[in-house]
C-alpha cells in the first residue's frame, strides 16, 4: 500500500505539501497541487481519514439513530442533521433500531468503534443503560424526539402529551365520545405512551370515561394500523373515531376501515400525528398532528456539534407542534 512518501517521492514535494493538498488545497499553487494528484492517481494513494482522527482526535463523522427507515418522519429529521453536518463537512453514519432495545446498544458500540466523535439518537428508552453509560463516559450525544425536559441530556423535541391531548380534543369537540387509539407498543416508545396521556386526560377533562378496550397496542407498521382498527371497530359498542400516534398507523387504519366497508370520514374519523409529506395526498387527506422533524434534525446536529467542541452545559429543545384539520374528521353520526 502506497505511503504519503512514496506521493511525495514521486511528486517531487515534501510531505507536508502532500498534507496540505489534501487538507487545505487552496493553499497550494495551481501546478504543484496538479502534480501531487497526478502522484496520488498513480501510486493509487488512498487517504486515510481515520489515521488523521488519531492526530486531531477527531474523525468528522458522526452517528445517528433512528427507529425505522420505514416511517417518512424520520427521513425528513435524517435530512435536516445531514443538511446541518454536509454544511460543517462532516459524515453522517446511519443506522436503524427496529425498535429494538438490543440494537441499539449494539449500534452505538459499532459506531463508538467507528471513532465518530458524537450521537443523535432517537431512542426507545431514555432511562436506560446505553444513554446512562454515555453520560457517564462524558461522550457528546444528542436526543431527538425527546420526552427529556430537564437534566444532564441534550434533546430535541416537541410535547407529546399536549400533542396527544390536541389530536383527541378535535374529536371530542367533533361530538365522538367512542373514540379510540391506536398507539405504537409503549415498551418501544415513551413518546406513545405519553401521547397515549394527553388523549386520556383529555377524556376525562370532557366528561368522557376512559375505555381500556379502546386502546390498541401494536408495532409501528401499516399491517398493525389496519389490524388493530379492525379490532376497534369489532367490539359491542365500536369506535366512531380513533386518534393514531403516528401517520404510519393511521394509513394502515384507513385501509383497515376500508376493507370493512366504511365510508371515511362519514362513518369513522381519523387523526394521525407527524404530518408526513403523503398525509396531504391520501384520499381523504389525513387530519394529523404536525411536528417539524426536519428543523427537529437540523437543530439536533446543531446541539451535538456544540456539545462535541465543549462549547455549552446541556439543552433541552421543545418545539411547537399544532394540529392540521384536513378531511379525515367529521362530525360524530348521528
Amino acid at each position: 500500500m502506497s505511503t504519503i512518501r512514496d506521493v511525495a517521492k514521486l511528486a517531487g514535494v515534501s510531505t507536508a505539501t502532500v498534507s496540505r493538498v489534501i487538507n487545505s488545497p487552496k493553499t497550494v499553487r495551481e501546478q504543484t497541487r496538479g502534480k501531487v494528484t497526478l502522484a496520488m492517481k498513480t501510486c493509487n494513494y488512498k487517504y486515510n481519514a481515520l489515521a488523521r482522527g488519531f492526530v486531531t482526535k477527531k474523525s468528522n463523522t458522526i452517528g445517528l439513530i433512528i427507529p425505522t427507515i420505514n416511517n417518512p418522519v424520520f427521513a425528513e429529521s435524517t435530512r435536516g442533521v445531514q443538511d446541518y453536518a454536509n454544511h460543517q463537512k462532516i459524515q453522517v453514519i446511519l443506522g436503524n433500531t427496529y425498535y429494538q432495545y438490543d440494537l441499539e446498544e449494539s449500534l452505538v458500540e459499532t459506531l463508538r468503534e467507528k471513532q465518530v466523535d458524537g450521537l443523535i439518537i432517537t431512542t426507545t428508552n431514555p432511562r436506560g443503560a446505553i444513554l446512562k453509560n454515555l453520560l457517564d463516559e462524558g461522550f457528546p450525544f444528542v436526543l431527538l424526539y425527546s420526552t427529556v425536559k430537564k437534566g444532564p441530556v441534550s434533546a430535541v423535541g416537541i410535547d407529546n402529551y399536549q400533542g396527544g391531548y390536541r389530536a383527541t380534543e378535535h374529536l371530542v369537540k367533533l361530538g365522538h365520545d367512542r373514540i379510540g387509539m391506536v398507539a405504537g407498543n409503549f415498551s418501544r416508545s415513551d413518546r406513545s405512551f405519553h401521547r397515549w396521556h394527553g388523549y386520556r386526560q383529555c377524556l376525562k377533562n370532557h366528561g368522557i370515561p376512559y375505555d381500556k378496550d379502546l386502546l390498541a397496542q401494536t408495532d409501528y407498521s401499516l399491517t398493525g394500523g389496519r389490524d388493530s382498527v379492525k379490532k376497534l371497530l369489532s367490539l359491542q359498542n365500536p369506535v366512531t373515531a380513533v386518534f393514531c400516534s403516528n401517520d404510519y398507523l393511521a394509513l394502515g387504519a384507513m385501509k383497515g376501515a376500508r376493507e370493512l366497508g366504511l365510508n371515511l370520514p362519514t362513518d369513522l374519523s381519523i387523526v394521525g400525528f407527524d404530518d408526513i409529506q403523503i398525509a396531504s395526498y391520501v384520499i381523504p387527506e389525513l387530519t394529523t398532528i404536525h411536528q417539524p422533524a426536519y428543523e427537529m434534525g437540523k437543530l439536533g446536529a446543531q446541539l451535538l456539534f456544540q456539545r462535541i467542541g465543549n462549547q455549552s452545559k446541556p439543552e433541552q429543545l421543545m418545539l411547537e407542534s399544532s394540529l392540521i384539520v384536513r378531511e379525515s374528521t367529521t362530525k360524530a353520526p348521528g
